[in-house]
């Protein structure tokens, strides 16, 4: 997990780009007589002139300085076409492109071919085959730049990993906003995102990723129709994700309309699944849905309406499920059984407990599971494998319990101990020795308690309360 933070790099990326505005600045260009330049000048049928130039052609306007092997400038017109090695400098950035196109009354230039933009430092750049530049100016409030043709862009904040973003086409506006669309892909250190589009807000802290994103940072994947990455000062505090959010990694693996996932320093150290806004996910309450979230673990899948799971330091700690919680076992502990195939926990809430960090024995990679504690409307079945040890059946003991909070002790997922705070009431069923003319019915009540249907081998039922 570790790495999540170096998105947060990404919201200085522009900057090298953008300062702050410039006012408009209203000159015309003036042509620097440079030794060894000739100049060619024609007359046009609508009155004007061209001025063509050749053997190195440089000119100012304002802040800018422009520099390129030969020139054709069209005074009446307000522009100038510039041939081979063009430079252009302004503000501390500096354009480089194989030709150009200066807008002279407009005050904006057209760069194409090998367009490479470069910082004061010459470390950070957006390279591509085609860029156009808006300085501030009357009408323009702020700088602009488009670039399409898939550019690149390339960002150094420090002196550690760089910042990579490829798209079809970036726009960028100001020294805070980014617009980039068409498979948007970054990479920095073990971040790494994909999407149709991005856009970054610097002034807000957020970074948007739509049209199928994926998120990876380290072994963790965030997955959603929308991901949005919530900051401050440019360190990342909050990762979301709706509709259809799903993320897994270390001690993660959730699913649920809407995902929120909550950075404390390096590590995601909060995980929440819901339904969320149901303007944004579409997740309306409806008779007879499922649960909205679906969470799993090592040995239990967990479905409730919504789940919180809790990870001080990057350490699984809890997983609590709220409303129409489900703990079931991934692998059934009788193959071919559908009705009592499953040990399943059901309650209001139920709250899973995970093996301390500092517990964990020589090559365990993950928490593990080592409690269950489901309250309010509380249900279980599961399977008492250690009574079936010596015995003549393949079948271990059952118990089905109802009470008002019910705890399950779990070792290697399976039930080691059981707890019911009542009133509690419940059905042991214990397998006979299998007989080949003994044949027991199964009742209709005993179906409708396990919430299932199937067969079940011979047995001997025995009701209680505790």
């Amino acid at each position: 997990m570790r790495g999540i933070l170096a998105i947060g790099v990404f919201a200085a990326a522009v900057a090298f780009a953008l300062p702050g505005r410039q006012e408009p600045e209203g000159c015309r260009l003036e042509i620097v007589q440079t030794p060894g330049r000739h100049t060619v000048k024609t007359s046009l049928p609508d009155g004007g002139n061209r001025i063509d130039m050749g053997g190195g052609v440089e000119a100012t306007c304002g802040t800018k300085w422009i520099r390129a092997d030969s020139a054709s400038y069209y005074p009446d017109r307000g522009l100038l076409y510039l041939l081979g090695n063009v430079k252009y400098t302004d503000e501390g950035r500096q354009l480089d492109a194989e030709r150009a196109t200066y807008y002279e009354r407009e005050g904006w230039v057209r760069c194409e071919g090998n367009v490479r933009l470069t910082d004061a430092e010459g470390r950070s750049t957006l390279t591509g085959p085609l860029l156009d530049y808006f300085p501030a100016g009357e009408g323009r409030p702020m700088d602009r730049i488009f670039a399409p043709g898939r550019p690149h862009l390339t960002f150094y904040a420090d002196t550690a990993a760089a910042f990579d973003m490829d798209a079809d086409r970036m726009h960028i506006y100001g020294d805070s906003l980014i617009a980039a669309a068409g498979s948007v892909v970054t990479l920095r250190g073990e971040l790494t995102t994909s999407s149709d589009s991005l856009d970054l807000d610097m002034g807000r802290d957020e970074l948007w990723l739509l049209g199928e994103p994926v998120l990876t940072a380290g072994d963790m994947v965030l997955k959603g129709d929308s991901i949005l990455v919530l900051m401050e000062q440019r360190q990342v505090r909050e990762l979301q994700a709706w509709p259809n959010g799903s993320a897994r990694g270390p001690g993660i693996e959730l699913a649920a309309p809407a995902l929120r996932l909550f950075v404390e320093g390096d590590e995601i150290g909060r995980a929440v699944a819901s339904a969320g806004d149901p303007e944004r996910t579409g997740a309306v309450d409806s008779a007879g849905r499922g649960p909205w979230a679906e969470s799993g673990s090592r040995d239990y899948s967990l479905t409730a309406d919504s789940i919180d799971i809790l990870r001080p330091g990057g350490r699984l700690e809890r997983v609590i499920a709220v409303d129409r919680a489900r703990a079931t076992t991934l692998e059934p502990v009788l193959p071919g059984d559908s009705l009592l195939g499953n040990d399943w926990l059901e309650g209001d809430t139920i709250t899973g407990y995970f093996t301390p960090a500092d517990s964990l024995t020589a090559g365990e990679q993950e928490a593990v599971l080592n409690r269950l504690v489901a309250t309010g409307d509380a249900r279980a079945l599961y399977h008492l494998r250690e009574q079936a040890e010596g015995q003549a059946t393949n079948h271990p003991p059952v118990n089905y319990v109802i009470g008002r909070v019910i705890t399950l002790w779990l070792e290697e997922g399976a039930v080691k101990e059981a707890q019911v705070i009542g009133p509690a009431t419940g059905i042991y069923l214990e397998p006979l020795p299998p007989r080949a003319d003994t044949a027991v019915a199964v009742p209709d009540s005993l179906k409708d308690a396990v919430n299932d249907t199937g067969p079940l081998s011979a047995a001997k039922a025995r009701v209680g309360s505790g």
